[in-house]
């Protein structure tokens, strides 16, 4: 069963994300590099899930809709809730996939992993951060502190999944 890690590996000149960073191929494939970030899976092992057991179309065109991220996520023991609005940063639930550069003309932005955890050097200290898969951004940019400057827009929270009750004979 996956847990959310609570601590990241913290010095004071920086940190190492709990979640192994997956990048994406494609400009479109963000939401599967997020759910690949999360469940610790490869990008293709979670596009394979999407198109043999989702239907989702092996070629183009396509959208990743809320239902396909958050059946994927069960599909690796994770629940996600509906998309919700970011009012802000301290409302998105300590892990997420948030929707950032978004276009409110077009309804459409691009995902990133959203993680809220407690520093190992300084157990008082949270740390939230976001994990980029994007291809295009800089080494430096591809696991930041600075949320404001993705302008976080909608986010779907994100949690284990609760294990099934031991059944009794």
């Amino acid at each position: 069963m996956p847990s959310i890690p609570t601590t990241v590996t913290s010095t004071p000149s920086g940190f190492q994300p709990a979640f192994t960073r997956v990048a994406q191929n494609t400009d479109f494939d963000c939401a599967f590099a997020c759910i690949a970030t999360i469940a610790g899976k490869t990008l293709t092992d979670v596009r394979q899930v999407a198109i043999n057991q989702f239907k989702h179309p092996a070629r183009g065109p396509y959208w990743i809709t809320e239902t396909l991220i958050t059946g994927l996520l069960a599909h690796y023991g994770w629940v996600g809730t509906v998309y919700k609005e970011v009012a802000k940063v301290s409302d998105i639930s300590d892990l997420a996939i948030v929707m950032v550069d978004y276009d409110p003309n077009n309804e459409i932005g691009r995902h990133v992993v959203f993680h809220r955890a407690t520093a190992s050097h300084a157990p008082k200290t949270n740390i939230a951060y976001a994990i980029d898969p994007a291809h295009w951004v800089e080494v430096s940019a591809q696991v930041r502190t600075d949320l404001n400057s993705l302008a976080p827009a909608w986010f779907i929270g994100v949690h284990p999944m609760a294990s099934k009750a031991p059944t009794s004979k």
